[in-house]
């Protein structure tokens, strides 16, 4: 009697256990798979992505570091909406291991994306401060964001002063560099010819207009006529200098021919002869003839 009770008793525990133990395998089987999903994730495969979100769901809690880990990693992968979604979630969400919420993060990829809405300081991310954006902005624009965060950024620059124009020419050569942006371009070609670099400011100008941007034609063509102008001026400067250089040759060449046909004279210089019938070999044996001639005449002669 009593083995048949310690059977019965028995029979749910080891098939309560059987079942602890299924469960178990399930779990680990489901985590294996949201893992190996992670990491294929990318930008240039998606639908991994969207399988470890799914995944995620079931296995961790709504706002548990695994959720934020995948999440963050959709984002970084494409998923202009998940970020977005994942920086309302995770709001008030904050971990012991990271430097600051990871609702920011969030936040800075999303602006990276073009939600520049979400373009906010790390130290003072609730600020509404359109300069603190607007700076936050343009530092991801030249890292490489979306042209609607570029262009929100210059929108606010372009009407500003001071230092704020170094900014300006930066976002407007970006735009204008890295997007063939018309209106970028020509922004930065005015910065230019203000500086004073007119010959930039014509291939900038001359790209605007090719862009479609008409009213960039006219300083296109004013340019081209100012920097043509300089170009002749300084290919006649340059050929002058050519003759200077070649008569200046011809005459260093004639002068040693003169030279070694036995002219001892410098031009435009003065200087005091060897002798007083000349410098030349022939002046110098005649003085020597003279002296010697003096000499045979009057031997005290001074020159004797």
């Amino acid at each position: 009697m009593i083995s048949r009770l310690v059977r019965l008793l028995l029979v749910p525990l080891i098939f309560g256990g059987a079942m602890l133990s299924s469960g178990s395998a399930v779990a680990q089987d489901k985590k294996a798979q949201w893992w190996s999903n992670l990491e294929a994730c990318s930008f240039e495969n998606q639908p991994p992505c969207h399988k470890a979100v799914e995944l995620a769901a079931g296995l961790f809690g709504r706002t548990d570091r695994d959720v934020a880990t995948t999440w963050m990693k959709v984002c970084m992968a494409g998923d202009s909406d998940r970020c977005e979604i994942g920086y309302r979630r995770f709001r008030t969400t904050s971990f012991e291991e990271d430097g600051r919420p990871i609702s920011h993060m969030f936040a800075r990829i999303s602006c990276f994306a073009g939600m520049y809405d979400l373009c906010r300081p790390w130290d003072d991310f609730e600020t509404t401060d359109p300069g603190k954006r607007a700076l936050v902005m343009a530092d991801v624009c030249l890292q490489g964001a979306s042209p609607n965060t570029c262009w929100q950024a210059l929108g606010y620059y372009r009407n500003q002063k001071g230092y704020h124009n170094a900014i300006t020419y930066d976002l407007s050569r970006t735009l204008c560099e890295r997007y063939g942006a018309g209106s970028a371009c020509r922004a930065w070609a005015e910065a230019l010819e203000a500086n004073w670099d007119h010959r930039r400011a014509y291939k900038f100008h001359k790209m605007s207009c090719e862009s479609g941007l008409q009213e960039s034609c006219p300083d296109a063509a004013r340019l081209k006529r100012r920097v043509d102008y300089e170009n002749r001026q300084a290919q006649a400067k340059l050929e002058a200098d050519l003759r200077r250089q070649a008569a200046a040759q011809r005459t260093t060449t004639w002068r040693t021919q003169a030279n070694n046909n036995g002219y001892t004279s410098t031009t435009g210089q003065m200087r005091t002869p060897t002798t007083p019938f000349g410098s030349s070999s022939r002046d110098v044996e005649n003085w020597r003839r003279y002296e010697r001639n003096l000499c045979l005449g009057n031997p005290v002669n001074k020159y004797c």
